[in-house]
């Protein structure tokens, strides 16, 4: 049954070294032991994975396509940015960043960044 199975997210990369790169030392996450050619699985010590393959053309995805669950937002966010993590910033009607976080209502506050393929990563702390 799927309700009992891990969960993964998965995205594309044209420069898997690159990516590696990224993951490991801006983003913090451990390489796998899983990792075969032409992929890098990164796992979180809850199980976890982000699985990153080699895809040539690019991302076309325009959304936030993994989201990392946070218990201290700004500590996140400001250790991130100290690792060299560009955050998206947003003045929307109804999404406006302040210090790289959006807060939403009944839901939780978010901070949006892309790595080096362009694929929307989040931090995300719930109400």
């Amino acid at each position: 049954m799927l309700t009992t199975t891990r969960i993964s997210a998965v995205l594309s990369s044209t420069d898997l070294a690159r990516s590696q790169e990224f993951y490991e030392q801006r983003v913090g996450l451990t390489l796998s032991p899983e990792t075969i050619p032409n992929h890098l699985v990164f796992e979180s010590p809850d199980g976890s994975t982000v699985l990153v393959y080699g895809r040539p053309g690019g991302n076309k995805a325009d959304h936030t396509q993994v989201r990392f669950w946070s218990k201290d937002i700004d500590s996140d966010v400001q250790e991130l940015a100290s690792r060299g993590v560009v955050f998206e910033e947003y003045d929307f009607p109804t999404l406006k960043t302040v210090g790289h976080i959006a807060t939403t209502a009944g839901v939780g506050r978010s901070a949006w960044f892309k790595d080096p393929d362009g694929n929307i990563l989040a931090v995300y702390q719930p109400e």
